[in-house]
């Protein structure tokens, strides 16, 4: 969740579609889509014969989290097992950077218009695409936040929500809590949108000869070898606005995953909500801390499962917040833990 804080230190009215040439995500097409608000998301899709499948990034990502190369592609990974497999770029990330008119989205929205327009917008594409009633949802770190949020609000239509290092509260005194609201504070009152992308770059080439401790609180260094943590630097930032800053300084300040008008408390709202979730929790994040993430239990009204991705469970390293999508070991040790939900809950 301080993705963005982080990484700087190291039409008509109604859902449309546009396809466009991608030369990424090997071999998945990738489709311009109109929210009921005017924006713009961006799906990108592994055809496959099985059930559908939504992978959501993160604060300050995009896409590419789920589906950096070949060697790191949860996408790639589902889509060879059946899987019927879309990625999303919410308004403003990766491909959504731009409308589809070519113009910049950098700045008018909070975190709310993701759950209320682009996941409705998406979801209801990959519908009538492929005739399933029902989408599984996965998201890490703001993007499982976000799927929970859109089920608060009434959402339908998900088979089942995993949540991949994704906060349900943000309790004080945890490490890095003092430094993320300040990130947020400064950012959300005088910046309307935060260039990442360069600064990670940046980041990416420096850190072939300086160590950067601060850049490092992103993931557990070892998960990634030198050349995937460059890579991932160039890729998977996008930036970030202000009025999303905004908000999660709201929500660090109040404790709470709350609307930006702070009458919501969304994970008050889950109760009635019976759709099966699965949290998975990153022994060693330093970002979206255990406790926030494992605040998830109880919220919801149906089935239940937590995985904390760590040496207590057999797995080689702790996990930090970005290794569950990218890191050396994911393809063997998360990646099968959460087909294995989804299989449980196959949808309609």
């Amino acid at each position: 969740m301080i993705l963005a804080l982080l990484l700087p230190a190291l039409a008509a009215p109604v859902p449309g579609r546009v396809p466009i040439g991608s030369p990424h995500c090997f071999g998945a097409r990738t489709t311009k889509v109109l929210t009921e608000d005017g924006a713009t998301i961006a799906l990108h899709h592994h055809a496959g014969a099985g059930h559908p499948v939504l992978l959501v990034h993160g604060i300050s990502s995009n896409h590419y989290f789920w589906d950096l190369d070949e060697e790191h592609s949860f996408a790639a990974w589902l889509a060879d097992r059946g899987h019927d497999v879309w990625l999303l770029d919410l308004r403003g990330h990766g491909d959504a950077e731009t409308d589809r008119r070519g113009r910049p989205q950098r700045a008018g929205w909070h975190v709310d218009e993701y759950a209320k327009y682009d996941v409705p917008a998406a979801i209801e594409l990959i519908r009538k695409v492929t005739g399933h009633d029902e989408v599984a949802y996965v998201g890490h770190s703001m993007g499982g936040m976000v799927g929970a949020m859109y089920l608060a609000m009434g959402g339908e239509h998900l088979s089942s929500i995993t949540l991949v290092g994704s906060p349900a509260t943000f309790t004080k005194g945890v490490p890095m809590s003092g430094l993320a609201q300040l990130g947020f504070d400064v950012g959300g009152a005088t910046q309307w949108w935060v260039d990442t992308p360069k600064v990670a770059a940046t980041a990416a080439d420096v850190g072939r000869a300086i160590r950067l401790p601060l850049q490092e609180k992103l993931y557990n260094p070892e998960n990634f070898t030198p050349d995937s943590i460059r890579a991932m630097l160039r890729r998977i930032v996008s930036p970030t606005s202000r009025g999303e800053m905004r908000q999660f300084a709201r929500m660090l300040r109040d404790e709470r995953l709350e609307s930006w008008d702070r009458t919501v408390d969304y994970r008050e709202q889950l109760s009635d909500v019976h759709v099966p979730a699965f949290a998975l929790v990153g022994d060693a994040d330093q970002v979206a801390a255990p406790a926030w993430v494992e605040a998830w239990e109880g919220a919801f009204g149906g089935p239940y499962q937590e995985f904390h991705a760590g040496t207590a469970e057999g797995l080689v390293a702790d996990y930090g917040h970005l290794d569950f999508g990218l890191g050396e070991r994911a393809s063997t040790e998360i990646f099968p833990r959460i087909e294995a939900w989804l299989l449980r809950y196959p949808g309609r």
